[in-house]
């Protein structure tokens, strides 16, 4: 028994009928929001699109992997931006996962108090939502940190405070390459 596929007589057809229909209905709304929405924004003479990408964005951004001043465009501006929140996701990522697997190895220890305290880590955070966690790390190292005038030195060149963590970071420039081929060229003497 084959009818037609798009049949009310079958059930199959039935249902491909109906989804046409639903389909017919979400392409008429869009559309009929697309329209309604290109009036409503020419009759307040207001532009739509990316065109405001190249347009100077006017405003810093403190550090980054990208070069950027205020008088660069905002598509520079959002790659800048863009890499700022790759380099911190990958800082969280790593940081994340060497915390994780230290916790999880230490839930498996054969010291007791190394158990009990990753156990306790675990269970009180497992069911805070992280925007609380978040929150509440944030606020109190915001306010158990010293101000920025007066940071706590860690270690030699590097220091805490509520301005964050600054260290050193070596800037790739003339003479780096010769400075690690003998580094390299060092430490192959040193083995053999």
């Amino acid at each position: 028994m084959s009818g037609s596929p798009l049949s009310w007589s079958t059930r199959a057809g039935r249902a491909r009928l109906v989804q046409l229909a639903l389909l017919v209905a979400v392409v008429a709304a869009g559309a009929w929001l697309w329209h309604n929405t290109r009036q409503h924004l020419a009759a307040r003479q207001i532009r739509s699109g990316f065109g405001f990408l190249s347009e100077p964005a006017g405003f810093d951004i403190g550090e980054g992997l990208v070069p950027y001043v205020p008088t660069d465009s905002y598509l520079r501006a959002f790659a800048a931006g863009l890499g700022n929140t790759v380099r911190v996701a990958l800082a969280g990522i790593v940081l994340s996962t060497v915390l994780g697997t230290a916790v999880g190895i230490g839930r498996l220890s054969h010291s007791a108090p190394v158990r009990w305290l990753c156990t306790a880590w675990v269970e009180v955070l497992r069911n805070v939502p992280l925007i609380i966690q978040l929150l509440a790390v944030y606020l109190a190292v915001t306010e158990l940190l010293p101000e920025a005038s007066a940071p706590l030195r860690l270690a030699p060149h590097v220091f805490l405070s509520k301005g964050g963590l600054q260290f050193p970071w070596p800037v790739w420039a003339r003479g780096w390459g010769g400075a690690l081929a003998g580094l390299a060229l060092g430490l192959a003497a040193a083995w053999a």
